[in-house]
This record gives C-alpha cells, sequence and structure tokens, in this order.
C-alpha cells in the first residue's frame, strides 16, 4: 500500500481513537465510583485492561496479551448473547400466555380488519429496506400453525436467496439461525453463571400450559429479573471492548501515526490519572483534577473521525490480504466500524478464494445440504420442547429469514391465514396487542 495512504489513515485513527479511550476510560472511572464492582468476569477482564494499558504507556508491545483478552471478552458476549436468544424464546411463550391468567383490554379488531391494517403498514413506504424490515417484524409476532414440514418448506424457500452469493453470506446467515433457535448453543454456558444456567434449564422443563396462576407470575418475574441481569453484564462488557478496541488501534497505528507531542502528553495524562486512580482505589480525585484537562478535548472526536472517514480504504483482493499494512489497516477499519466485536483479518497468501479470483458460491446442492443439516439440529430441539416453545422457535426462525413473498398478496395470504388458523383467541388477542404496539412505535419514527 502507498506510504502516504497509511500515514494519512494511521494518524486519523490514532488521533481518534486516543481522544476515545481517554473520554471512555474516565466515563468507566465514574461508573466505578458509584458501583464498585463490575458484573460477573468483568473485574478480572479489567484488571487485564489496566495492566495493558500501564505497559502500552510505558512502549512495551502487548498485541498479542490485547488480542487475546479481546478474544475473551467476545467469547463472554457470544454466551451471554445465546442467554438472551434462548430467554426470548420463552418471553414469547409467557406473553402469549399472560392472557390466560390476567383481564386485559381487547384490541377490538376482527382478523380481516387488522389483515388490512398490517397490510397498511407494511406498504406505507417506498423504500424496500424498510418494508422487508417491517415483514420480518411481523412475521415474528402472528400465531404460528405451522406443520414441521412446511415449516421447514418455508425455511428453504427464504434460504433460496443466498443461491449464486459467497457461501460466507450463508454461513453467516446459518450462525444466526442455529444459535436463535437454540439448536447451537456456546460450550460453557454454565461456567461462572451456574444459577443462570439453572434458570434457563428450569424454562427449558416447563409445563406451560399447566401453570398455575402463582406459578405464571413467578416465571414472569424470573424472565424480568434475567434481563436486567444480562442487560447489565453485556453493557459492561460492551464498555470494556470499546477502550480494548481503542486500545488496538493505538497500537496498530503508533508506527505510522504523526502526532503533535503536547497532543499525545493531553491524551496520556488523563488516562495514566485515571489508572492511577483505579489501580490504587483511589477516591474520586480524578474527577476534580482532570475536569480542565476533559474540556480540552470538546469536538476533537468527532473532527477526528470525520478526518478518518475521508481516507479511502482500497477494496479488498487476494493480493492485498497477503500485504501486513493492508490488513493493519483494513483491522483499524474494522475496529472502527461501530461494530465492537467483529473478527479481525490475518495475514495470509491465502485468501480463501479460487484460483481465478472468485469466492465460492452457493449452489441449490449445496443449499440443501446445509439446511438438511440444520433441520436436524432442529429435530433434536423440538423433540426435547413443548409446543409452545417449538411455535417460539418457528417465529423466530422466520423472522430472521429474507422476506420470501413474491408478492403483496402472499404476504396478505399468510397473514390472514396465521390469524384464522389461531384458535387460542387469548393468544391471538395479544398477538394482536404487539403488532398494534409495533405500528404506533414505527409511527411515531416517522
Amino acid at each position: 500500500m502507498e506510504t502516504r495512504f497509511i500515514k494519512k489513515q494511521m494518524t486519523a485513527a490514532y488521533q481518534y481513537s486516543y481522544t476515545r479511550l481517554a473520554l471512555n476510560y474516565f466515563t468507566l472511572y465514574e461508573t466505578l465510583t458509584e458501583e464498585p464492582e463490575l458484573p460477573g468476569k468483568g473485574g478480572a477482564f479489567l484488571l487485564t485492561l489496566n495492566e495493558l494499558i500501564g505497559a502500552y504507556l510505558e512502549g512495551e508491545e502487548i498485541l498479542n496479551r490485547l488480542d487475546q483478552l479481546r478474544e475473551e471478552v467476545t467469547r463472554e458476549v457470544e454466551i451471554l448473547t445465546a442467554y438472551t436468544d434462548c430467554f426470548q424464546i420463552y418471553e414469547y411463550v409467557l406473553n402469549r400466555l399472560e392472557r390466560s391468567y390476567k383481564t386485559l383490554p381487547e384490541t377490538g379488531y376482527n382478523d380481516e380488519t387488522f389483515t388490512d391494517m398490517l397490510m397498511a403498514f407494511i406498504t406505507n413506504t417506498k423504500e424496500s429496506a424498510v418494508m422487508n424490515g417491517r415483514i420480518r417484524q411481523i412475521i415474528g409476532q402472528l400465531p404460528v400453525r405451522l406443520t414441521k414440514q412446511k415449516f421447514y418448506s418455508l425455511v428453504l424457500e427464504g434460504l433460496s436467496v443466498y443461491t449464486g452469493s459467497p457461501v460466507d453470506s450463508l454461513n453467516d446467515m446459518m450462525y444466526t439461525l442455529k444459535t436463535e433457535s437454540m439448536a447451537s448453543l456456546p460450550e460453557g454456558m454454565a461456567e461462572g453463571r451456574r444459577s443462570l444456567y439453572e434458570t434457563l434449564k428450569q424454562f427449558g422443563h416447563m409445563d406451560y400450559r399447566s401453570l398455575s396462576p402463582e406459578a405464571f407470575s413467578e416465571a414472569q418475574a424470573k424472565l424480568m429479573g434475567v434481563s436486567a441481569e444480562l442487560n447489565e453484564e453485556a453493557e459492561c462488557f460492551v464498555s470494556l471492548q470499546e477502550i480494548i478496541n481503542d486500545l488496538y488501534v493505538l497500537s496498530l497505528a503508533k508506527s505510522d501515526a504523526v502526532i503533535d507531542v503536547s497532543e499525545e502528553k493531553l491524551y496520556r495524562s488523563i488516562i495514566t490519572g485515571v489508572l492511577n486512580d483505579l489501580t490504587k482505589n483511589g477516591g474520586g480525585e480524578a474527577e476534580e483534577s482532570f475536569t480542565a484537562l476533559l474540556t480540552q478535548l470538546e469536538g476533537r472526536q468527532e473532527a477526528y473521525y470525520e478526518r478518518y472517514l475521508r481516507s479511502e480504504f482500497p477494496p479488498e483482493t487476494p493480493e492485498l490480504l497477503a500485504d501486513p499494512d493492508y490488513v493493519r489497516a483494513g483491522n483499524v477499519d474494522l475496529l472502527l466500524s461501530g461494530s465492537s466485536f467483529m473478527d479481525l483479518k490475518k495475514v495470509t497468501a491465502e485468501s480463501g478464494e479460487e484460483e481465478d479470483g472468485t469466492q465460492e458460491v452457493v449452489d441449490r446442492a449445496y443449499l440443501e445440504k446445509t439446511a438438511e443439516a440444520y433441520f436436524c439440529q432442529l429435530e433434536t430441539v423440538f423433540s426435547g420442547t413443548s409446543r409452545p416453545v417449538m411455535r417460539a422457535i418457528m417465529a423466530k426462525v422466520l423472522s430472521d429469514l429474507p422476506v420470501y413473498f413474491n408478492s403483496i398478496d402472499e404476504i396478505k395470504s399468510y397473514i390472514r391465514g396465521s390469524l384464522e388458523s389461531c384458535g387460542d383467541e387469548a393468544e391471538k388477542e395479544t398477538c394482536k396487542e404487539l403488532l398494534e404496539e409495533l405500528m404506533k412505535y414505527e409511527d411515531k419514527l416517522v
């Protein structure tokens, strides 16, 4: 890659990440003054992060250790995401049982009127991406009354859009479907989270059709508690990962960045002060000492990020993937992409592409083989779950798929059929209520 491009990109990235690291590290410090202990493994990760920040400020090489920490945090977030996906399945079930235990207001719409309302909601936008998003949201809330074979045929139809696409794109979708349908869960879910794991098992073995009012209320309360616990831990890991990513960018960009000495001194002063206070368990000194320093950062983060965005990054080719400078610049781009847990690239002479430079694509045989393997996994899941849970899984999977309808009439027919085939009026009314809330929320955004 051109030296000029490398220095321009790395300098902008270095300045942006240095500014953001100082601000985010101080924000984390403020959080810890109010809540001294981080949830889950957050405390252990913070100790390691503090050590690496200190080592970086001393001029040590930390990239390998930092990469390991980043992978460990990512692994924990994958586990938290798996828990969240599982509990969302059970939340779906409990929501649709609620009217069997509580007296709630009725929507007042018959199936035909409500179908027309949903169709108007879908079609009142000219943007196909918005329309498809609404269709998927609606599918995720409609009652499910499908045989397994009909369900599998809909899944295969939805996956058919990947025919002719790179294999990686289909594999990414399959990963989503497997994790969100409980067909493939990460190892180590019970490690350090025994109580959460036992709660998940309880929901899996629950007889949802025979719950007493007390048992139903207890299940709802447990679900709310679990949700709060997962959200707190996830927020902690996201905060840590953002700091890790910025430190990673500094480590990648330092050798090529051109920065004023006084500017770097400002950033180091803030980060060093926070580090000293965290490692010495100080009490509120940083906020008083660094107010003036933090004020000097105002506007810099936005300006540096705009400058970074103006640097043009060359498109990926097999030759460039073998260039260490290109991979380094590409990883900086990934770290600043806004997706905190993005996988990073490795330098390789083998790009994973065919000799003619084209990626392996999905054909019909590969698609059917992949789908069939997934259906076998789902059969195992379905064999150990009750019908309400199986329907919740089906709804989730269908809402994850690319839109597989060929016309507006097909969409309308599916919606009307879903409503009319549901003989459980309490469940149907809850579905209508949730969909009505969705439509009202979307209208407020317009």
